[in-house]
Order: structure tokens, then sequence, then C-alpha cells
């Protein structure tokens, strides 16, 4: 390589090396700066400093109630005890399709788990709500009970001895919804 050409290419190394390092330098400044710049802006540094790492707010009481009855509706009716009631009487979910009953019921068992953390909450409400925890309080009892036999005797498909009885259950559940809808009308 001829001296002038080895001039050239560390010029041209020197160019580029000054464009990246040019480059570099100013997302470190602009990254000094957004930071700044969003806490300035922020609601939650204008308020209390202290709030600013509180938790999310929990949501209405009404609000909750609608998820815990959609809840129940999708979890134990629609992905549990409607398709037990097919497979006991017609060996099949309620779609006509296969069921895995064992599956079902560990799925029932998660559900479960949920459902004791709301028990915990709507006995925790207030007086405002007693016409609505009295009603979940035979809600989630009949569904103890319908899991309680589930799980000491599993149903097998075609079995029509196996008495497996829903009605309480659907009662109780649109008995809960329509509560839930009328505190949400209210609001």
């Amino acid at each position: 390589m001829s001296k002038r050409s080895k001039i050239g290419f560390l010029i041209g190394m020197a160019v580029v090396l000054l464009f990246v390092m040019s480059g570099c330098g100013s997302k470190e400044k602009t990254a000094d700066v957004k930071p700044t710049e969003t806490a300035k802006s922020s609601p939650a540094s204008t308020a209390n400093p202290a709030n600013a790492s509180a938790k999310p707010k929990e949501p209405a009481p009404e609000s909750k109630l609608s998820e815990i009855s959609n809840f129940m509706i999708s979890s134990f009716w629609n992905e549990g005890f409607v398709d037990i009631t097919w497979y006991v009487s017609n060996g099949t979910g309620n779609t006509g399709k296969k069921l895995d009953i064992d599956f079902t019921i560990e799925r029932l068992g998660k559900a479960m788990e949920q459902k004791a953390e709301y028990d915990t909450y709507i006995q925790g409400l207030d007086a405002k709500y007693d016409n609505v925890k009295q009603v979940w309080t035979k809600l989630s009892k009949e569904t103890d009970n319908l899991y309680k036999q589930l799980k000491e005797n599993t149903p097998k498909a075609n079995d029509k001895s196996y008495k497996f009885d829903t009605g309480l259950f659907q009662q109780y559940s649109n008995a809960f919804r329509d509560d839930v809808q009328a505190l949400n009308k209210k609001q």
C-alpha cells in the first residue's frame, strides 16, 4: 500500500471513528436528559413521592365482583360442570367432543384455589354488599359440594346412575350475576 493510500485509509478510519463516537455521545446525552424530563412530567412525581412506589389501586368492589361472576361462569360452569354433566349422560363434553375427565377435574382444582381467594375478598366487603355476600355464600358452598363429589367419586362416561345435579349451582350463579349487575347499574 502506498503512503498516500495509508494516509487516506487512516483519515477515513478517523472520520468513521468520529461519527461513531459522536453518535454514542449524543445517545448518552439524550439518555441522561430523558429520564429527568420524564420524571418532571410524570404525574407520580408531582404527587407525594411515597405514592410513586405504592401498589396499583385495588379496583372498585363492583368491578371486582363482576370479575368474580365472570370467573365462576367461565371456570366452573363453561369449563367444568356443564361438560361433566354431558360426559355423564353422553360420554363427551358439551360440544360432542372427547373429554378428559381427570384433566377437567384438575382444572377445577386450580379454579378452587382462586375461588378461595374470592371467598376471602367477598367476606371482607362492607355491609353495603350484604345481599351479594349472602348469595355468594350459597354459591361458594354449592361449588365446594360439587367439586368434593367429583374428587371423591370421579364419574365415568355414559354412567346414567351417576347423579351430578347442578341445579342449585345454576340458581345461585344466576342470582349472584344478577345482583352484581344490579350493583353496577347503581354506579
